[in-house]
């Protein structure tokens, strides 16, 4: 995937770090009763030896700073340098450094890094759907190893031809020791637990395919903070409860699923209301703990 489409996998990449994700005690969204924490956003249930920021370590869990470099050092360097030149992923509180990053183009996909424009008689509305369990960290296991495909941009994996006096093996020229094969562990399920996993996939809140977090707390926080709202623009946050009608392929007027919410009432009626003047009608609508969530990330 990150090959073929390094678009769609740059937005796989979490931003804002462990500030926003949590650390290996604790995340922001955890609930009460949690047995593992979603702070730890890669664990594995077997000694793993891991390269995380130019230190060997044997570990068991990496947060999502951690798992962020492990997996880009799994790329090939030239989705590497695709990413450092188009985009970024902190987060940034100083509002000096906000205002310069107006001119920087990595910054611009990502909220905590740039201002909302400085337009005070603008006004959004954050409309999301909640209620369908969404995958929010998971658990990994590990086998034999493999050489991998990382090699320098202009030397080739593998020698094909080994009687050609051209051939070059790129392996061998880097010394590069044959990576250890992860996946996620798809054969362990445990609804029993907090938070439950299926498939290897510890299941958040969320709409079914964006984590809660990232649909709703810069929206109940942190646009709601000079540093990153300038102007002061009103923000008007509704989260829509899914509840399909399991007879209805597509889940009805209620459905609240990260695509089939378009087709619900709620939505259109919202989108109605904006389009026709009259969005002053429309109100903050909470149904889940967003706004408790979004209160114990480190903002200042």
């Amino acid at each position: 995937m990150i090959v073929s489409f390094s678009g769609a996998a740059k937005t796989q990449r979490l931003q804002g770090g462990n500030v926003i994700w949590g650390n290996e005690s604790h995340a922001p969204d955890d609930v009460l009763g949690t047995a593992h924490t979603h702070g730890e956003l890669i664990a594995f249930k077997q000694a793993q030896t891991v390269d995380v920021a130019a230190n060997n370590a044997t570990t068991l869990r990496m947060t999502s700073e951690q798992a962020g470099t492990w997996i880009l050092e799994q790329t090939p360097s030239t989705f590497q340098k695709m990413l450092a030149s188009n985009y970024s992923f902190g987060l940034e509180r100083d509002e000096a450094a906000l205002a310069r990053n107006d001119h920087d183009h990595t910054k611009w996909t990502n909220p905590l890094e740039v201002r909302l424009p400085n337009a005070p008689s603008m006004k959004m509305y954050c409309v999301y759907g909640h209620g369908k369990e969404t995958e929010r960290s998971y658990w990994y296991t590990n086998g034999g190893h493999e050489r991998d495909d990382i090699t320098t941009d202009d030397v080739e994996q593998v020698c094909h031809d080994r009687s050609s006096s051209t051939c070059v093996d790129g392996q061998v020229i880097l010394d590069l020791p044959p990576a250890k094969q992860t996946w996620i562990d798809s054969a362990f399920t445990n609804d029993t637990t907090t938070p439950k996993v299926r498939n290897g996939v510890k299941m958040g809140e969320g709409d079914g395919t964006v984590s809660l977090l990232s649909l709703g707390a810069m929206c109940v926080e942190g646009w709601k903070r000079p540093r990153w709202n300038p102007a002061g623009i009103k923000i008007v946050t509704v989260e829509l409860p899914h509840r399909p009608i399991s007879s209805i392929p597509r889940g009805g007027a209620n459905t609240s699923d990260h695509v089939d919410i378009l087709g619900s009432t709620g939505l259109n009626e919202i989108i109605l209301k904006v389009a026709t003047g009259i969005g002053h009608e429309i109100t903050d609508n909470y149904v889940s703990n967003i706004r408790d969530y979004a209160h114990r990330i480190e903002w200042d």
